[in-house]
């Protein structure tokens, strides 16, 4: 005892006079101690003193505390323990010291103290320690996936990676596409506002391009129906870009028609999936062509009605050239039922959709399909709304 108070004297008579000492001596004070609460002050020291070449040093000390660390019982010293952690996490991640990866991560997996564990984690992004990036992602994406016993410790866990992936450098495209989308379900997951609202705020730094997070989760292998319908109505209730949810909107309506149906509770969500997807297209409009063949098909094949009359909306939302073709061509299908005496009380509501669609879209190209209806025996009330659709075609 006697020693270590003859050291730490030493080291606080040095801080106090002034006296220049390099990393040599305060390493020699450091590796004289014997307690963690003598260790951080001389640690304490160290970082006031502001001394170049300082991050082995802090390094080789975060590496003694981890070994040390298990063999500490008292609670006053785990507490200690977990102060020195904090305060060398926090050191080496403003020196974005990369070297330093290794011990930070065996940090976050020897220490129980989540706050400990989040700012090891926040460190790791800071200094960049690519190797630890998919730890990083994977301990966010195991919180992601449902409540933990520790709600409070679970969200400060998760705080610190949602930080630590916005601060990683060095990571490809790829890598950075992969945290956008695991700090979007952290938006989207099961955590209090605070932690949703800064995922939201990092999410704004990760993604460059803002459809990154929602097409990799809507087109992603390992995300399920229900995952890519929720991210589709996530995006729809944001604030993202008309242009972007129209984009995204696209995609969704692909997939909805690419993916497997597989059980009936499947065809039912991606029923839904395209459904949402057609309405957002309704209202933001696209220029993307593929457009077209995906609602030509939900009208031929959709599995429920609403879904044939949400693509006839659409068309007639986007009133181009191919939409009016589209809708002109469903509606003369119907002119020849009636000729051949087929037309059903569906169809006969389809019609009047079709009718009103071609007059919603304005386009000149739908006239001669609404012509052929009033050439044709259909009651006067389909008539009556073939003439005012007429009218209303530029």
């Amino acid at each position: 005892m006697k020693r270590i108070f003859c050291i730490i004297s030493l080291c606080m008579m040095v801080v106090a006079l002034g006296v220049s000492q390099d990393l040599a001596t305060y390493t020699y004070l450091y590796n004289g101690a014997e307690t963690i609460s003598d260790q951080l002050s001389i640690l304490q020291q160290v970082e006031k003193a502001n001394l170049s070449d300082s991050e082995e040093f802090f390094v080789n000390a975060l590496g003694r505390l981890l070994l040390e660390y298990p063999a500490t019982q008292v609670t006053l010293e785990r507490s200690t323990a977990d102060t020195t952690a904090r305060f060398l996490a926090g050191v080496l991640g403003d020196k974005k010291y990369t070297a330093a990866g290794r011990n930070l991560w065996r940090t976050v997996e020897v220490f129980s103290n989540p706050l400990v564990k989040a700012d090891a984690l926040l460190a790791l992004g800071k200094v960049g320690a690519v190797n630890y990036f998919p730890h990083v992602i994977q301990t966010l994406q195991e919180l992601n996936e449902r409540p933990v016993p520790d709600r409070e410790g679970g969200e400060r866990i998760a705080y610190g990676a949602i930080l630590a992936l916005e601060n990683y450098q060095g990571i490809s495209d790829e890598q950075r596409k992969e945290a956008a989308v695991a700090v979007y379900l952290a938006a989207t997951g099961w955590y209090s506002d605070r932690i949703q609202k800064q995922a939201e705020a990092s999410l704004a730094v990760l993604a460059q391009d803002p459809t990154e997070p929602y097409n990799s989760i809507i087109q992603g292998s390992s995300y399920s129906y229900e995952n890519k319908y929720k991210a589709l109505q996530s995006l729809e209730a944001g604030q993202a870009s008309t242009t972007v949810k129209a984009t995204v909107a696209v995609t969704a309506l692909t997939e909805g028609w690419r993916l497997p149906t597989g059980a009936a509770q499947f065809r039912a969500i991606l029923t839904n999936i395209r459904k949402l997807a057609i309405s957002m297209i309704n209202r933001y409009r696209t220029e993307d062509a593929s457009v077209y063949s995906l609602l030509e098909r939900s009208y031929r094949q959709g599995t429920d009605t609403q879904e044939k009359y949400d693509a006839v909306a659409a068309l007639a939302s986007l009133g181009t050239d191919e939409a009016v073709g589209l809708l002109s061509s469903f509606l003369m299908v119907m002119n020849g039922k009636l000729q051949s005496n087929s037309v059903s009380t569906d169809d006969l509501q389809m019609t009047r959709a079709l009718i009103s669609a071609l007059g919603a879209a304005g386009n000149p190209q739908g006239r001669p399909a609404l012509n052929v209806v009033l050439s044709l025996n259909w009651t006067d009330a389909v008539k009556r709304l073939a003439n005012d659709a007429l009218s209303r075609l530029r």
